[in-house]
């Protein structure tokens, strides 16, 4: 079964089919020890996952609180993991966050702050109080905490190989981390929350280098990853278990892992920490398998495949995460058909994504890049018809761009430039809530080059008043000898046009007009990356008949343009020039070349 119908397994278990993986409730909810009755010198155990889904435990022992107030978590469990599979593991590793630790049967925290640094005290980790974690199930949102720098201090020194130590600094990132214990005050050690691994599996090269460049924000490890959705029998989740969060899953997967901490009946916490520091959200919770702990040189990580669907990670704060077993998120759905004139092979893909806004300017268009690109399997040059399908549920019929694609030698990257304005239609727009529903793309390729190169652009005059009507002949010169196509379009230059220098512009409408050299990678990745700027429209109506109507490959766009506007432009500023001076000639074809030519307009 293709994974891109998951969502009718969904529909299944949601109306009362077959009980998930992972579902089946616990027998009991653990006692907790509170944290004013942890003392330094208790001895216990914690839980988490080494290899498959087996659940293990290692040693603890309590060296001491620290206390730091203010934002969640206010205070801190130090501690120390020992025991033959933690030597084995190299220590704390990234994908342990959460890992229960037990004194005398009691769960007081969960595994979520490590030490960064090598030596004697690798082993030292801190542990967020459970009494704080609960809070996460019914959330507040004083308890979502950024992730900045904060100081916590014990009451009184804690002994440990490398000295006493009498404060914690709380960084932001493991680098940070390193590189304040490389020059640490005395008594002073610097911590950082454990990384998550972020697993992108399906993601080609190009698409995986601009998700780990978006994702730097947050406290994930990206890793190119191979093993996908994994084919395993998922015993129940319980504390210590391997869980996933997936934001991407299909024929392109995207996820992170972590360990489950508590579960009472269908509710589970975890991490320990923030995910993505997401606050209420929505998002895939799965079932995971270890594949091994890699003990790489800076810091272990958990190796893992994600498996099936359990249910819908719904908080996301300071002092962990928190799920519900047997519901099912809402997920925006991405479905990409491939044909390969040159082969008369036809492939479809899809995935479904997390409809974040924030998470989604970056996860459809590298998901829709990757798909492509898989699709074609190949890295060629060539020409693409394009369509996109946009639906909404608060649109009242689908949003259709059709468009011609070219490029010498990348032509699936360059068939998807559209892409990142359409998810910001649907998630980013500035005007109304879309409520998306799925975005299909078609891309039709073919080696043969569906262009023509303007060879001629000649106005009748370079010295213009407003009100004056401008005819410009232009000449087109279709690939591989075809007739040349001579045409004369004019314009009325409007008599609010502002006097001065001028250029008139004469290329495609399309991308390829705004491309200075630049390849079709390097624009899709421009395009990403300016995710969260509004539109330049001054309506919804207006963004929409946008991107259905306006700037294609296949249209010569004639323009008048103030000198000063394209300065404006070149230093990234709004020129504020809404005044038309020009016109549209569409053609059958990619339009190659352009021309840039001097014009002045003067007073009457």
């Amino acid at each position: 079964m293709p994974k891109v119908w998951t969502m009718a397994i969904i529909a299944v278990l949601v109306l009362g089919g077959s009980t998930p993986p992972g579902a089946a409730q616990s027998p009991q909810e653990p006692p907790t020890m509170p944290l004013g009755a942890v003392r330094p010198g208790m001895v216990g155990y914690g839980l988490t996952v080494f290899h498959g889904t087996a659940v293990q435990r290692f040693d603890v022992k309590i060296l001491g609180i620290l206390h730091g107030g203010g934002a969640p978590p206010t205070d801190l469990i130090l501690f120390r993991a020992t025991g033959h599979t933690m030597e084995q593991a190299g220590g704390n590793a990234a994908g342990m966050s959460g890992s229960p630790i037990y004194v005398g049967g009691r769960l007081v925290g969960a595994l979520s702050y490590g030490y960064q640094f090598p030596g004697p005290d690798a082993d030292l980790s801190l542990a967020t109080p459970i009494d704080e974690m609960l809070k996460v199930l019914k959330p507040a949102a004083s308890q979502t905490a950024g992730p900045v720098v904060r100081l916590y201090h014990a009451d009184r020194p804690i002994v440990t190989a490398a000295g006493p130590l009498s404060q914690v600094v709380l960084m932001p990132s493991a680098t940070d981390a390193a590189a304040y214990n490389a020059h640490p005050l005395p008594g002073t050690a610097a911590v950082a929350p454990a990384a998550v691994p972020l697993f992108a599996t399906g993601m080609t090269p190009r698409a995986f280098e601009i998700l780990s460049r978006s994702f730097r924000r947050y406290n994930v490890v990206p890793q190119q990853h191979y093993g996908g959705v994994g084919a395993f029998k998922a015993p129940p989740l319980e504390p210590g278990s391997a869980f996933g969060v997936e934001l991407v899953r299909g024929d392109a997967d995207v996820g992170a892992i972590g360990t489950v901490t508590y579960r009472r009946g269908d509710e589970i916490l975890g991490f320990g920490h923030p995910f993505l520091n997401a606050g209420a959200t929505s998002m895939l919770l799965s079932s995971a398998y270890i594949d091994a702990i890699v003990r790489a040189l800076d810091e272990p990580f958990k190796e893992g495949s994600l498996g099936s669907l359990v249910g819908t990670l719904n908080q996301d704060r300071g002092v962990g995460v928190s799920g519900t077993i047997g519901r099912f998120p809402r997920t925006f759905d991405v479905r990409v058909r491939v044909r390969d004139a040159d082969t008369g092979g036809s492939q479809t893909l899809g995935a479904q994504i997390v409809p974040r806004p924030d998470l989604a300017e970056t996860l459809v268009p590298t998901a829709v890049l990757s798909l492509i690109q898989r699709g074609l399997d190949r890295v060629a040059g060539g020409s693409a018809q394009v369509q996109i399908t946009l639906r909404a549920g608060k649109s009242s019929k689908p949003i259709v761009r059709q468009d011609l694609a070219y490029d010498i030698g990348d032509i699936a990257t360059a068939s998807v430039l559209d892409v990142p304005v359409a998810t910001q239609l649907l998630f980013g727009n500035f005007f109304q809530t879309m409520d998306p529903v799925d975005m299909s793309v078609e891309v039709n390729v073919t080696s043969h080059p569906d262009t023509a190169l303007l060879v001629v652009a000649h106005p009748n005059t370079q010295t213009v008043q407003p009100g004056d009507t401008v005819r410009v002949a232009v000449a087109l010169q279709p690939y591989g000898g075809g007739e040349r196509i001579d045409r004369v379009v004019q314009f009325a230059v409007p008599k609010t046009f502002p006097t001065g220098p001028a250029f008139l512009l004469v290329g495609t409408a399309g991308t390829l007009n705004n491309a200075n050299g630049a390849s079709p990678a390097d624009q899709f990745q421009a395009l990403v990356q300016q995710e969260g700027t509004p539109l330049g429209s001054a309506s919804l109506k207006e963004a929409i008949d946008d991107f259905e109507n306006t700037g294609k490959n296949t249209e010569i766009l004639v323009e008048l343009v103030p000198e000063g506007v394209l300065t404006a432009v070149g230093n990234n500023a709004n020129p504020g020039f809404e005044l038309p001076a020009g016109t549209v000639v569409p053609t059958p074809w990619v339009v190659l070349g352009k021309f840039q030519i001097p014009m002045t307009v003067r007073d009457r």
